[in-house]
C-alpha cells in the first residue's frame, strides 16, 4: 500500500509546534528549519514512528530540496528539466525543440545538460533562462504542454518539497503524470508522503536503500542516488547544516 492510501496519516494533522526556547530571533537557518515544522512537523513526527526517518532529518532534506520556498496551492514549487524533455520528446522532434530549447552540451550550449536551460516561445526571439525563477519554470513547462502534450511535459519536471521528478508517478502509487501533479498542488501532505514512497521505491542501488541512508543519516549516498551525482559534498554539507540545526530547535538528544 502506498502512505497517500494510509487513512491514518491522511488524517494526522499537518502541523507541529518547535520547542519554543530553541527559536533563535536573526537565524535564517532556524528561521526556516521552524516555519516548517510548524506547518508539517505533526505528519512527520508520524511518519517518524512509521519509517524510522526522524523529522529534523526531512526537514533537513526538504529545505536543501526547496530552498526553503513555501508552499502555495495551485503554485507548488517546480524545476522545469529541458534535457528530460530532450530524451522524452526532442530527440524525435529536433527541429521544433531546437527552436524553442537548449540546454548545456546541445543547441550550442556550454557546460552538462542540467546547466545553462534555456527557452523561447517565439522563434526567431530571445532566450530567457529556465531556472530564473517560478515565474520563468512555470513559463517553460506551459510552452513544452503546448509542444509535446501534458503527460511528456509534466513529466520531466520536479515538483514539491522535496523535488521529485513528476516522470516517477508510479513510483508513488498515481497512475498518470497529470494525477501526481495535481495532487501535489493540491496539499503539501502529498509531497510529504510521496517522498516516502519515493525513497521506499526507487533502486539506489537496492530498492529501499534510500530509506535506509536516511536511517543512518549516510548524507552522501543519499545525494548520489536523490539528488544525481552533481555536488554531492556540497549537497551532503548542506543536509547536515539543516539537520543539526533542526534537532536544536526540536529539543532532540542527539543534535550532535
Amino acid at each position: 500500500m502506498f502512505l497517500k492510501d494510509d487513512s491514518d496519516l491522511m488524517a494526522t494533522p499537518l502541523p507541529g509546534e518547535p520547542a519554543a526556547q530553541a527559536v533563535v530571533r536573526g537565524d535564517n537557518v532556524a528561521a526556516a528549519v521552524t516555519a516548517l515544522y510548524k506547518r508539517l512537523g505533526g505528519l512527520l513526527e508520524a511518519l517518524a514512528s512509521k519509517t524510522g526517518v526522524d523529522a529534523a532529518t526531512v526537514i533537513a532534506i526538504w529545505l536543501v530540496e526547496s530552498g526553503g520556498r513555501p508552499f502555495i496551492a495551485k503554485r507548488a514549487c517546480i524545476r522545469f528539466e529541458v534535457h528530460q524533455l530532450f530524451e522524452r520528446w526532442g530527440k524525435r522532434n529536433r527541429q521544433q525543440f531546437d527552436a524553442h530549447f537548449r540546454f548545456g552540451g546541445h543547441n550550442l550550449q556550454a557546460g552538462r545538460p542540467w546547466e545553462n536551460q534555456e527557452f523561447r516561445t517565439e522563434d526567431p526571439g530571445a532566450f530567457s533562462a529556465v531556472h530564473h525563477n517560478q515565474n520563468s519554470e512555470y513559463a517553460a513547462l506551459t510552452l513544452a504542454q503546448v509542444l509535446a502534450g501534458d503527460e511528456i511535459a509534466l513529466s520531466c519536471a520536479s515538483i514539491g518539497g522535496s523535488q521529485i521528478l513528476i516522470g516517477s508517478y508510479s513510483w508513488l502509487g498515481y497512475e498518470s503524470a497529470r494525477q501526481m501533479y495535481d495532487s501535489f498542488q493540491e496539499s503539501e501532505r502529498s509531497h510529504v508522503l510521496g517522498f516516502f514512497d519515493f525513497c521506499h521505491a526507487k533502486p539506489a542501488p537496492r530498492v529501499g536503500d534510500l530509506v535506509r541512508y536516511l536511517q543512518g543519516r549516510d548524507w552522501l549516498n543519499f545525494a548520489k542516488f536523490y539528488n544525481g551525482p552533481g555536488q554531492i559534498q556540497e549537497y551532503a554539507r548542506r543536509v547536515e547544516i539543516y539537520r543539526e540545526a533542526a534537532a536544536v530547535l526540536l529539543g532532540r538528544k542527539d543534535a550532535a
